[in-house]
């Protein structure tokens, strides 16, 4: 089994320390991702105000910001590392006490921008336009002052996907915001850091099995993973257009974006709970009651051949999304903060919903009844039906969070993803040169999944993000996920933090006083480079509102059904989960 802590490998005057570990298998599956045109780099986007406009250019000040960036590194040094192919073809993150202290050339800038429009372009040019132009830096931040609105500031946080997930979003922004509004504080010992920047496999609470045991875990987690892949067959997804180079391709990332208002998320979120279950576990069956109506809209219209909607009628509907593995990581680990680590954490799982409803077959006379083109919502499946249904899908995720052998799945899984990344990578490079592309028959051995399975879309909800990131700024001296706050006080939390989704309330920490706030968080939202053909929709609520965000291959998708899709998911929600009334409103997207 690989090694995966961290040993010295050079001191010198100059640089320091400099340590290494290899990257895990999830790491360098996102390595790999990276390589391909910057795929799956996260940019993080906040509006912040400043509370004392008098105080902006002290809190934002160049130094400032660059001193508070830098005591981020010193506490999660993997935001200052980068990562080196090496000649076995192995990948291994190297972290130097230099890098974590200074800054490289475009790792923090500071700008002023005349409007909002200028932010968009920042982040497309990042997330899409030339997004290996800072290929080297793992890494950055922008803070982008507003001419137009004094003690307004766009900030922006970039970072590999290798090294940052959902979680670490939020750890990032909170302990920067905190730290840039706080008097300095010292970095705690590399040593002690580096120790929490593992991979998953390296915090497997069976490590501490037997050596036969394990592997015996192991064995019988890939049967169950060859099972799983067995049994998805069939499926479809919202009209498309593929070609044979598509795979290899670099995605055209677009995204469409809405968000409900505090009465719409209120009345969804009350809905949820009188009917026991999460706007996550909804979320899938929203997006097939979305598509649903989108593609019978294009049916009735004659843009889908009968043949074709034949097919499509019965089949099953493919979900998948990712999940957070940090809760059934090594104890002492979580004791120590893991919960909010900067890293990368998670698996995926699938969830597979009956066929669409379409009652009304092949028909196309007049007495289908039509609402914007398309069969209403109480025409094609009752309140019941769609309750029926999320819970079919929350019983999918809580089998696979539940399931006693979670890690040994997601260990089975993690080689046939490194390895088809892997491959879409070097056909790439290999394309561009005009060389031949490699063969990998090894794949066939990978995977069992059934030659027609269609994905139908990604999902992904993070819930209610106001406990891990407030938006008052700086946090309390006692807040439990401050990075200034004593470790013990961490411990107890990051605990809490992990155990939120149960029905156990969690006591909600002390937040920072409207007279000792000097900065807060008025808006914020995710940007994701999407893979080739990824229809990803995402869901968080922050500040009461609930944002829907469909990231999509604008090589695959176009961009007036993406735009028409999320719309009918926002309507779809409104129906099922809001007032009778409440599904005729639209909303801007």
């Amino acid at each position: 089994m690989t090694n995966y802590e961290w040993s010295r490998i050079q001191s010198t005057q100059e640089s320091g320390r400099t340590f290494a570990r290899p990257l895990g298998l999830t790491e360098t599956s996102f390595y790999y991702d990276r390589v391909f045109n910057g795929t799956a780099d996260i940019v993080w986007h906040y509006r912040v105000e400043q509370a004392d406009t008098a105080q902006a250019r002290v809190v934002f000040s160049e130094d400032n910001v660059k001193r508070a960036w830098a005591t981020l590194k010193q506490y999660y040094p993997l935001l200052g590392s980068r990562m080196e192919l090496q000649d076995d073809d192995t990948v291994v993150f190297v972290v130097t006490e230099r890098a974590l202290s200074q800054h490289q050339p475009d790792e923090v800038t500071l700008r002023t921008i005349d409007s909002a429009e200028d932010v968009e372009a920042v982040v497309w040019r990042n997330i899409r336009d030339k997004p290996m132009e800072d290929g080297h830096i793992t890494a950055r931040i922008f803070i982008l002052a507003r001419k137009d609105k004094a003690g307004t500031y766009e900030v922006l946080f970039k970072a590999a996907h290798a090294i940052s997930d959902g979680i670490s979003g939020a750890t990032i922004a909170r302990s920067f915001f905190d730290v840039l509004c706080s008097p300095p504080i010292r970095g705690p010992p590399l040593e002690e850091r580096l120790a929490m920047a593992l991979p998953p496999e390296a915090l497997d609470p069976a490590l501490r099995l037997s050596a036969s045991r394990q592997r015996w875990r192991r064995a019988v987690g890939k049967v169950i993973f060859l099972n799983m892949r067995k049994r998805l067959a069939g499926g479809h997804t919202i009209p498309r257009t593929i070609t044979e180079e598509t795979y290899r391709t670099p995605s055209l990332t677009q995204r469409a974006f809405l968000r409900l208002s505090p009465t719409e998320t209120r009345t969804i979120l009350d809905s949820c709970r009188r009917n026991r279950v999460t706007f996550g576990s909804v979320i899938p069956v929203i997006s097939q009651m979305a598509f649903t109506r989108f593609l019978h809209r294009r049916y009735l219209r004659g843009d889908i051949p009968e043949e074709e909607w034949e097919y499509r009628r019965r089949q099953p509907m493919h979900y998948g999304g990712p999940l957070n593995l940090r809760p059934h990581l090594d104890e002492e680990w979580q004791r120590k903060g893991g919960a909010s680590e900067v890293s990368i954490m998670i698996d995926y799982y699938d969830c597979t919903l009956p066929f669409m409803p379409s009652p009304y077959g092949t028909r196309k006379d007049a007495s289908v009844p039509r609402v914007d083109g398309a069969p209403p919502f109480s025409a094609l499946l009752s309140r019941a039906r769609f309750f029926y249904r999320a819970k079919l899908a929350r019983q999918q995720l809580a089998r696979a969070v539940k399931h006693p052998l979670l890690l040994e799945i997601a260990h089975a899984r993690q080689p046939l993803y490194l390895l088809r990344k892997k491959r879409i990578v070097t056909h790439w490079q290999a394309s561009l040169k005009g060389e031949p592309l490699p063969d990998y028959p090894e794949l066939d051995t990978l995977d069992a999944v059934a030659p027609d399975f269609c994905f139908t879309g990604g999902v992904s909800s993070v819930g209610d993000m106001t406990l891990v990131l407030p938006s008052n700024y700086p946090l309390p001296s006692s807040h439990p996920l401050s990075i200034k706050t004593p470790q013990v006080q961490r411990q107890e939390y990051s605990t809490a933090v992990e155990n939120s989704t149960s029905t156990t309330a969690v006591i909600r920490p002390q937040m920072t006083a409207a007279e000792d706030t000097i900065l807060r968080i008025v808006d914020g939202s995710t940007y994701l480079h999407s893979r080739p053909t990824e229809f990803f929709l995402a869901n968080s609520t922050t500040r009461n509102c609930i944002d829907l965000a469909l990231t999509y291959d604008a090589n695959v998708y176009r961009q007036e059904d993406a735009e028409e899709y999320l719309q009918e998911c926002r309507e779809a929600a409104m129906y099922y989960l809001g007032d009778h009334d409440a599904g005729s409103t639209k909303s801007r997207l």
